[in-house]
């Protein structure tokens, strides 16, 4: 009896310490994961410790702040869009299936478009064409705010003398004089939340990772839109799949901390959260048979991408006149870019566009061109989108990603001082709206990580 009971002791400890140590194990995994942030070196995004070097460090603690700022500023906040061009793949209603879109067309609301554009370095004057208008109330979540008042009218119209029409766009963002073409105010329209989902949503998404040629073998993954991944592309492709894949992080995180929770029983307004399960079951490993964090690598693979496109038109930037009239405003604008420009430069990232096709001359500027027709069917897509607010982002993104693409495949003239030598290469007022704001919600998406770790484990 006696060594019956010492047995059971015995059995009772080893399982003990057993759990103990497996509980440690679990918990010592939890904090490596959250201490873990993200490097780049010789074009392979790695784990790494949180350190000055680390992409984390320097988008959280350098840059984030300063690009929020001014992000808010006129000449960034405003941006102009056609949000009537029809679906060119298949028939879209424009109906969200899910009643909760919280989108109403206000068309009579947006102010008349611009029609000349001239470039941003010199200063024209355009009597303004106005629109008197009324938006009916909308009932739902998160419509559309289409409202500019009178006065930004007016400074609209100084700007659309402001701008030119120049070289070829990367993507198809349609005619900018076109009647069709408003301005939009991102600040009232941040990308949140907005119910859109289901099959209207999940065909979006189906049609860009299968855009022609850069879709998948089909024998290598049969679930590809559920688990999307590089298995059956070929290492040319890989990179686009990376853009896309991290251009949906970006915006599964921005839903994910910006989520609409309604209020307990349906009574009251409800509130925006952090809605960590969605954030678990999307980029966590164990949910995503190990494609979450490779679906975040991809995140952080197109934040470069932009990082490096910023750093290599940064002298065009620092020498561009963001002209919206009034001297003051502008003169405190251009010295804010230049700050935040010298940011950009001084982070050292080793990401080289030239790595990004391999071979012959004759052999990149055939993938390079490729990379210009899918990018122009991508944004093409965006059209497909039912949501309002949801089309709005995803047109301004696709559209800053291939102004990316587009300054990093172009071969730019140097400049010194304020003497300019005339370019072949040029960018829209419009262009560097897009691209600024695109890699803010990159930004964004990379500072949300590390909130939503602070709240996945509290006591570390």
């Amino acid at each position: 009896l006696a060594m019956t009971s010492f047995r059971r002791f015995l059995v009772v400890s080893l399982i003990s310490v057993y759990l103990i140590l497996g509980l440690n194990l679990a918990l010592a995994l939890a904090v490596d994961v959250r201490e873990q942030c993200i490097c780049f070196s010789l074009m392979q995004l790695h784990s790494c410790e949180c350190t000055e070097h680390s992409i984390d460090y320097f988008n959280n603690h350098q840059l984030y702040d300063s690009l929020v700022k001014l992000l808010k500023k006129d000449c960034f906040r405003y941006y102009k869009v056609d949000m009537e061009r029809e679906c060119p793949f298949w028939k879209e209603e424009r109906f969200c299936s899910t009643g909760e879109c919280g989108i109403e067309n206000c068309d009579d609301a947006v102010p008349e478009a611009w029609k000349y554009t001239k470039p941003l370095y010199k200063e024209h004057h355009l009597s303004s064409h106005q629109r008197s208008s009324r938006c009916d109330e909308s009932n739902d979540i998160d419509p559309l705010d289409k409202h500019i008042s009178r006065s930004q009218r007016e400074e609209f119209a100084k700007w659309t003398a402001h701008d030119e029409q120049l070289w070829d766009n990367f993507c198809d963002v349609g005619d900018e004089a076109s009647e069709t073409q408003h301005f939009v105010d991102l600040t009232l329209n941040p990308e949140r939340y907005t119910g859109y989902k289901g099959n209207s949503a999940q065909r979006v998404w189906k049609c860009i990772y299968e855009e022609n040629c850069f879709k998948p073998d089909p024998k290598f993954d049969r679930d590809f839109l559920i688990y999307p991944n590089v298995r059956g592309l070929c290492s040319e492709k890989r990179a686009f799949y990376s853009i896309i894949s991290g251009l949906h992080t970006s915006i599964t995180i921005s839903i994910a901390s910006n989520n609409f929770q309604p209020s307990p029983g349906g009574f009251g307004a409800g509130r925006w959260v952090r809605n960590v399960d969605m954030f678990k079951y999307r980029f966590g490993a164990e949910y995503t048979n190990g494609e979450g964090p490779e679906r975040l690598k991809n995140l952080y693979f197109v934040y470069l991408l932009e990082l490096r496109a910023l750093q290599k038109v940064a002298p065009y930037l620092h020498h561009s006149l963001f002209y919206t009239g009034d001297d003051e405003r502008d003169m405190e604008t251009m010295d804010e870019v230049s700050r935040f420009v010298q940011t950009v430069e001084a982070f050292r990232s080793p990401f080289k566009e030239s790595t990004l096709f391999q071979g012959n001359a004759n052999k990149a500027m055939t993938l390079k061109e490729e990379f210009r027709r899918h990018f122009l069917n991508i944004s093409r897509i965006m059209d497909c989108v039912d949501c309002d607010k949801c089309r709005l982002w995803g047109k301004l993104q696709t559209h800053g990603i291939g102004t990316a693409l587009k300054i990093l495949f172009s071969d730019l003239p140097k400049v010194h001082g304020h003497q300019r030598r005339k370019r072949h290469f040029q960018l829209q007022r419009n262009d560097v709206v897009a691209l600024f704001n695109s890699f803010g919600r990159f930004s964004s998406s990379i500072k949300e990580i590390s909130e939503f770790n602070k709240l996945l484990y509290p006591s570390n």
